[in-house]
């Protein structure tokens, strides 16, 4: 095996680097950092914390204080990353976050038993706002006015559909919709097959900005659950409300009984959408998926209409 030079700078297009940002985002979305499970989880057994305050936390400390948070507080944004591979099995995160209070933040993810762990972090606040470049000009910020509702698809959302499959490399796993007529042709396709697909936009003052679907295999009033949200919008809890709205929807309209969905085992935000929704771990898949050359196993969820009801607050569903 070839020898390699550390430190080592990790390119943004890299598996390992969208990995660790994908972490550290998803740290940032108050619905998971409210899940002490989860935290346990992703903090190393050894963390420890420098806040942006000033103040130091232990592991115990810091999921005690994250697990109190609103869950439904908007969510910060990891804004111009950089990342140091150090060793084998540590690499160093460099970003800022934006919001009232923006700070430079760093911090230290080991390997450990073949997950990635948070093992050190420290935040510096700034004088000034932080910019994402990206955003500049754009930003999705949420606003008090802001209208957050379900609704049926429409062909006139096949442009923000194009555009949610442009916003991240890894929309390219949910479908082929990276141009102007892809999108058309998937949301055209969705609305053609209305026996079969009950498709859901999630929307922003009426505009779509993700979709949550329902698979229907009604000789068994059965139905597949998938979902999928634009990059720059996620971490506010909208797929997880959409995915209430659109369980009570098959259950309430549709009759149906059992419903089932799948995830990879590497991917703890959609694990939380489901776990949230009261979906149960059923099996697993192993080696399923072949993603940047790994074999990731998949989870198979499953929920009934018997199964006690979730604690999620659904996001309204807009009838024409």
């Amino acid at each position: 095996m070839e020898q390699q030079d550390y430190p080592m700078n990790l390119s943004a297009d890299s598996p390992l680097f969208r990995e660790v940002v994908d972490l550290e985002r998803h740290l940032l979305d108050p619905s998971l950092r409210h899940d002490g499970a989860w935290l346990e989880g992703v903090l190393h057994e050894q963390f420890y914390e420098i806040g942006a305050s000033g103040r130091t936390f232990d592991r115990s400390e810091a999921i005690t204080l994250l697990a109190a948070e609103d869950p439904d507080a908007p969510a910060l944004h990891v804004v111009d990353p950089s990342a140091v591979r150090l060793a084998e099995d540590l690499v160093q995160l460099r970003w800022a976050t934006d919001g009232s209070r923006p700070a430079m933040r760093s911090s230290l993810w080991i390997r450990d038993a073949g997950r990635w762990q948070m093992f050190f972090h420290q935040g510096t606040l700034t004088a000034q706002p932080v910019r994402d470049p990206e955003r500049a000009g754009n930003a999705p910020s949420a606003e008090p006015e802001d209208v957050y509702t379900v609704r049926n698809l429409k062909s006139t959302d096949a442009a923000a559909v194009h555009e949610a499959f442009i916003s991240h490399p890894d929309m390219a796993r949910q479908g082929d919709a990276d141009t102007p007529e892809k999108a058309r042709a998937y949301v055209d396709f969705l609305l053609g097959n209305d026996q079969v697909q009950c498709p859901l936009a999630i929307t922003i003052n009426d505009r779509l900005v993700g979709l949550v679907c329902g698979t229907v295999d009604r000789s068994n009033a059965n139905a597949w659950i998938w979902y999928w949200m634009h990059h720059e919008y996620r971490g506010r809890s909208l797929t997880t409300r959409a995915v209430a709205a659109l369980v009570d929807h098959l259950y309430d309209e549709l009759g149906l009984f059992r419903l089932e969905l799948g995830l990879r085992a590497n991917n703890p935000g959609s694990r939380h959408v489901a776990e949230s929704n009261g979906f149960l771990r059923e099996g697993i898949e192993r080696g399923k998926f072949l993603v940047d050359g790994e074999r990731i196993d998949v989870y198979t969820y499953a929920r009934l209409r018997t199964d006690p009801p979730a604690n999620v607050q659904p996001l309204p569903l807009k009838r024409a």
